[in-house]
């Protein structure tokens, strides 16, 4: 990066690169051992300067190996090669996604995808001051004005300069450091479904193209049982755990229609939408699918978009601030089945982002039902059951929903243009990963959408039993960690480097014995699988502990005789 470090104020960037690392791979000498740098270390050093227990928050072994024992890895290496005393803090999944709400952490680690194809999901939501998911305080200036502009940008080749400068400067910031990104393989039973019919997507095969597609070969076939990574625990589609989990998210798309859709190949196209036409760069007028009907018979019309949009605005729920409320000046009907869309400003995935994320709301129930649950204000907070259960237009209907396990979705034949082939899909989460395998094996399953177990067991089971077939997906994620950008040491920059330079060296364990070798090297938030989008030459850390040291070094981190760090002078961290 030679004279790169004007980027990030004074702090040094040895080691940065957007090339390779000494191993060739970008990845140091690949066991995070140091080769001779030596630490600067001083004697009578105050006990307050002292860098104290930091927790990564983790998810369980139990609930997901490879990641779990990523996390156990890294802070080992935190420990035993940097003096660092990180602790791994396994919780429950919905624990860690509180936590991580909540800001209650040092590290946090998860994967997390981009959306319909497009980064803004991830540059702005995630990284920008204001971002809906920007859980651990990342602030930069440069960096917002990128996060903010690349959004009003029409021209592509224009924005496309500004995601791959946002990338760079995450590159050099490094709130987040990226561990792999997944090569996810997923089974189905090929002796109840056809082959030929299996749609394969980003999220693996929970997309609704595969579900409304797949061609039932025998009666076993007709009710598709499938698993999913935790229970369902929020299927109000204006709450944020409806959106954000897939495990809820999921079958919220599939009970509820939007305009668009992202198809196979993540290309944006028309779903209840029949057709649309940018007016100027701030209007859009969108004409529906005629024909379509919500679950309870009546007709889908220009009313319930309009209703849609109107309450998000009016109410301003959480999930939608960044996508809906501050995109959206007005929506207005313009007849039976169009609608005009308003936008505050230019925003390029508007299409993607917005109309392709929003699912259109029957009025008739929602009026009645926040009217009912007195939530005018909050609607998010409208429960569902199976006393109350949605109402949606799309190719699934709500069945009966087991909250702690079962949820059965009944496939919806009087969809206008969507109906699946099967009869109905169920959901039955089992807590362990052997299981699920068990299940699958025995017949019990037909389908796994979700595979949080070792990707050899599966690939060798799918080998060796004649009925599953293997597929696989590389999405459009990565697992990463976060930093808490408001905690010390994580605070500063130089430490989130050095963090990075850490990791870095520990991929290619990460990737081969602990991943299967299911798995690329990492460097950037936004996944190759975005090959426009992606930045290749996003700056990252080499040369493992040996470059770790030397950043240390230069931003004034020591250690004492026992090898424990602390921080440079006049700090003294929480």
């Amino acid at each position: 990066m030679g004279a790169a470090g004007a980027a990030v104020g004074s702090v040094s960037i040895a080691g940065c690169s957007g090339q390779t690392g000494s191993d060739g791979n970008g990845n140091g000498n690949g066991n995070g051992e140091g080769e001779g740098v030596q630490k600067n270390v001083e004697s009578d050093l105050p006990e307050n300067r002292k860098i104290g227990e930091k927790v990564h928050v983790s998810n369980t072994e139990r609930y997901y190996a490879a990641r779990y024992q990523a996390n156990a890895l890294v802070d080992k290496w935190f420990r035993d090669k940097l003096g660092v005393p990180v602790k791994t803090k396994p919780v429950e999944i919905t624990v860690l996604v509180n936590r991580e709400e909540k800001g209650d952490f040092h590290l946090v680690t998860y994967n997390w995808n981009a959306e319909n194809g497009d980064p803004d999901a991830v540059i702005y939501n995630r990284f920008h001051k204001n971002g809906s998911l920007n859980n651990y305080g990342f602030d930069n200036q440069r960096y917002n004005e990128l996060a903010a502009g690349q959004r009003r940008e029409s021209d592509e080749d224009a924005r496309q300069e500004m995601v791959f400068e946002a990338q760079k400067v995450l590159g050099e910031q490094r709130p987040e450091n990226q561990y792999l990104y997944n090569v996810t393989p997923y089974a189905y039973n090929s002796d109840a479904i056809d082959p030929d019919s299996i749609v394969v997507m980003d999220t693996g095969l929970a997309n609704i193209w595969n579900y409304t597609q797949m061609e039932p070969l025998n009666e076993n076939g007709r009710e598709i049982v499938t698993n999913n990574w935790d229970p369902s625990d929020q299927l109000n589609p204006l709450h944020i755990n409806g959106i954000g989990p897939s495990r809820n998210w999921t079958p919220i798309r599939f009970m509820h229609d939007f305009l668009f859709r992202p198809d196979p190949d993540l290309k944006m196209t028309p779903w209840a939408a029949s057709d649309y036409e940018y007016v100027d760069d701030t209007t859009v007028d969108v004409t529906l699918e005629e024909g379509m009907t919500f679950h309870d018979g009546e007709s889908f019309t220009a009313d319930d978009v309009v209703y849609t949009f109107n309450l998000i605005m009016e109410t301003e729920p959480p999930a939608y601030i960044n996508n809906v409320v501050q995109t959206t000046e007005s929506v207005e009907k313009t007849g039976e089945l169009s609608v005009r869309f308003n936008l505050t400003e230019q925003y390029a995935p508007y299409i993607a982002l917005t109309l392709g994320q929003v699912p259109i709301l029957p009025q008739h129930v929602w009026e009645k039902r926040i009217t009912d649950t007195g939530n005018e204000k909050s609607p998010w907070k409208v429960p569902v059951s199976d006393d109350m259960p949605i109402i949606g237009s799309g190719p699934f209907k709500y069945g009966t929903w087991d909250q702690g396990s079962r949820f059965r979705m009944p496939a919806f034949k009087d969809h206008a243009f969507a109906a699946p082939k099967i009869d109905t899909r169920v959901q039955n989460p089992l807590s362990t990963r052997d299981a699920e395998m068990e299940a699958m094996i025995n017949g019990d399953y037909d389908v796994l959408d979700y595979w949080f177990g070792s990707p050899r067991q599966l690939s060798d089971a799918t080998e060796e039993e004649d009925h599953l077939s293997l597929v696989q997906s590389s999405g459009q994620g990565r697992q990463a960690t976060w930093a808490n950008t408001e905690r010390p040491p994580f605070d500063d920059v130089a430490f989130r480097q050095a963090t990075n330079a850490l990791i870095m060296s520990a991929q290619p364990t990460i990737i081969k014995e602990l991943y299967d070798g299911f798995g690329n090297k990492a460097i950037s938030p936004i996944n190759p699988t975005l090959k426009f989008w992606h930045n290749p030459d996003t700056p990252y850390f080499k040369d493992g502990v040996d470059g770790a040291v030397t950043i240390l070094n230069d931003a004034g981190y020591v250690w004492n005789e026992e090898g424990e760090i602390h921080y440079p002078e006049g700090k003294t961290g929480e």
